[in-house]
């Protein structure tokens, strides 16, 4: 399976960037806010689909798929993606091992600010952390859980904080509501990494690839 998806989002990001860079605040439409906000979202994604097919190139169970603006600092907006491995999976040696192993191939392939840590004394879990600002994501975070039946790792990731409302673009991933009230499509429970990712509905509720 190929991530052919993954450019569809470097087009959309140049208004968005340019603004950034310039430091300056300038306004920008509803739809072009979208388009960045879109830019972003694609970015973040594809950083996290090559996260998850490093620990597992397979199915993974969804428990938040990561297009829903959440909003950040004064006036801004981030997005927040979590998966967990499916039933039955076990860690690849010992939790340690499992991190080390992640924390080097994260260094090798551009991560920063990596750190390995535990909860504490009787917890047998062990974190990862990291973050790619230049693919928009502002933290990762993989937990390796070991059990006596099964294991487990999960993966959050939260995009940067980028400028705009995220009640607009939670409006406009939504077209014609509140006043056409479509059902919306349900987003998939399991999902392969470099599966396509869906990025707000249609008018009759659809999910959108784009």
């Amino acid at each position: 399976m190929s991530k052919a998806w993954v450019r569809a989002g470097f087009g959309v990001l140049s208004i968005g960037v340019l603004v950034a860079l310039s430091g300056c605040a300038v306004a920008v439409s509803d739809e072009e806010l979208f388009e960045q906000a879109r830019g972003v979202y694609m970015d973040y994604r594809s950083a996290a689909a090559d996260v998850q097919v490093e620990i597992l190139d397979g199915e993974w169970a969804v428990y938040d798929y990561g297009d829903t603006p959440d909003s950040c600092d004064e006036d801004g907006y981030s997005f927040r993606f979590g998966r967990t491995t499916p039933a039955g999976w076990r860690i690849d040696g010992t939790p340690s091992e499992a991190a080390d192993q992640l924390a080097g191939w994260l260094h090798e392939n551009g991560w920063s600010e990596i750190k390995k840590r535990t909860y504490g004394e009787g917890i047998a879990d062990v974190l990862v952390e990291a973050t790619k600002p230049e693919a928009h994501v502002g933290r990762l975070t993989v937990d390796y859980s070991p059990g006596q039946v099964q294991d487990s790792a999960t993966i959050t990731v939260i995009s940067t904080c980028e400028p705009g409302g995220s009640r607009t673009i939670r409006d406009l991933r939504r077209p014609g509501y509140p006043e056409d009230k479509a059902t919306l499509e349900k987003k998939p429970a399991e999902e392969h990494p470099l599966a396509e990712p869906s990025f707000g509905y249609t008018v009759d509720g659809k999910r959108r690839f784009w």
